[in-house]
């Protein structure tokens, strides 16, 4: 990936106002668009041909003429004008999990789906070949400013590089409340779910549990 030239906070900031502002009268191409944008200006460690062209979803697994909205790596985006809706979630979501699961299959490497209208943001895994949403980030919330946004974004796509181990740092990118952690999780919990009942792993179980109970281990 190429390192991507940081932009001026004052212009990162204009365009995350754009982005999540959930107007009726704005086309979801033109949110496509400022999304794309702001990817791009933040420091993602992201270059242009790093964000994929749309591609058709006949493509992709499909063949009702729909598109990824924005693709990078083994990551996709679904825009929609608004999620607030349960039915349009529901329905986006359903959209959602067609692109995940074929680039998973094609590409045989774990993906993760975005769900977002700029002001709701919502990061999904594949578990069981269902997709789960995992963790839910809100934009428009009073105190978030255009970094929270970033760092939420780091723990999806995992661009960043020589970022310097701090406590902050650390905590951002891998702590339990970020993406990175949720979606790592949901996928050891499902692992466990569908291998609990197999003797090694229920072995392997009780040891860990004595020694959390630091009982002597029999021999």
């Amino acid at each position: 990936m190429t390192l991507s030239v940081p932009t001026s906070p004052t212009a990162l900031e204009a365009v995350f106002k754009r982005v999540i502002e959930r107007k009726a009268v704005r086309a979801e191409a033109t949110l496509q668009a400022d999304i794309r944008q702001f990817l791009l200006d933040a420091d993602l460690n992201l270059g242009e041909h790093d964000l994929l062209t749309p591609v058709l979803e006949a493509q992709v697994g499909g063949g009702t003429g729909h598109r990824i909205d924005i693709e990078m790596g083994a990551t996709v985006i679904e825009v929609k004008k608004d999620i607030s809706r349960p039915k349009t979630r529901k329905d986006a979501v359903a959209q959602l999990a067609k692109y995940v699961r074929a680039r998973t299959e094609q590409r045989e490497r774990r993906h993760v789906g975005i769900l977002t209208d700029g002001a709701d943001w919502r990061a999904y895994t594949l578990v069981n070949n269902e997709l789960n949403e995992v963790n839910h980030f809100v934009a428009r919330d009073r105190n978030v400013k255009p970094l929270d946004l970033v760092r939420w974004l780091e723990g999806v796509l995992a661009t960043s590089e020589g970022a310097a181990p701090t406590p902050d740092a650390i905590a951002t990118r891998l702590g339990a409340d970020s993406v990175a952690h949720s979606i790592d999780k949901a996928v050891l919990a499902a692992l466990y779910e569908e291998n609990k009942s197999l003797p090694t792993v229920q072995l392997k179980r009780d040891l860990w549990s004595r020694l959390l109970r630091s009982e002597p281990v029999p021999t």
